[in-house]
């Protein structure tokens, strides 16, 4: 099992045959974040731009997170994955491709040991891709009603924004339960903040 106690790892350098080369380095507070949410790998807008989660992906996330009452100002985003996986097509077009496993466990060092550094309240995988790099078995169905501890942080489980956006879109059951999810964690993550603060005290 991959440790968020590895730290000041260097990050791999990505082979450009299978890979956009452009790194996409996490967004969002540094330092004690309420929420850290791990997606999958940046598509070709994150490249492009150098941001996680500013694609249609990204659009979807943000909405949801809104409608949980979420402040992204409290939330870092990143990906299991730092660089756009690519597959190349007839004619020479470049597509995105899903990260394989080995892949996720070889560059999901980089965000294992940000994670470490940040110390967040709670952990979020959306999706597979990001449930694989912290060793969760279940499939996302029932993943997403899991509570788990990953190396002492509290780490939860929902859908990924795209699964939703190819699967359902905003008007679905899944929809309704991917908002709830992330209304659920952003309540926990408050309360662990409060908790802290009274030890503090």
């Amino acid at each position: 099992m991959l440790s968020i106690a590895d730290d000041k790892l260097p990050l791999p350098e990505p082979n450009p045959d299978q890979f956009d080369r452009r790194y996409v380095p996490p967004e969002g507070p540094s330092e004690a974040p309420h929420l850290y949410l791990v997606g999958e790998a940046p598509g070709a807008t994150e490249a492009e731009v150098g941001r996680p989660f500013v694609g249609a992906a990204g659009s979807t996330l943000r909405k949801l997170l809104s409608e949980a009452g979420a402040d992204l100002v409290h939330i870092r985003i990143s990906n299991a994955v730092p660089y756009r996986p690519i597959a190349r097509a007839e004619a020479g077009i470049i597509r995105n491709r899903k990260p394989r496993v080995r892949e996720i466990r070889h560059f999901g060092k980089a965000v294992l040991a940000d994670i470490a550094h940040a110390k967040p309240a709670v952990i979020v995988a959306l999706g597979t891709s990001a449930a694989t790099l912290f060793d969760v078995p279940l499939p996302i169905t029932e993943a997403r009603l899991g509570r788990f501890l990953f190396d002492g942080t509290r780490l939860r489980v929902t859908y990924h924004p795209a699964y939703l956006l190819r699967a359902a879109g905003q008007r679905t059951e899944l929809w309704q339960q991917a908002r709830s999810d992330l209304m659920r964690f952003w309540d926990e993550a408050q309360h662990v903040e409060q908790s802290l603060q009274s030890d503090r005290a």
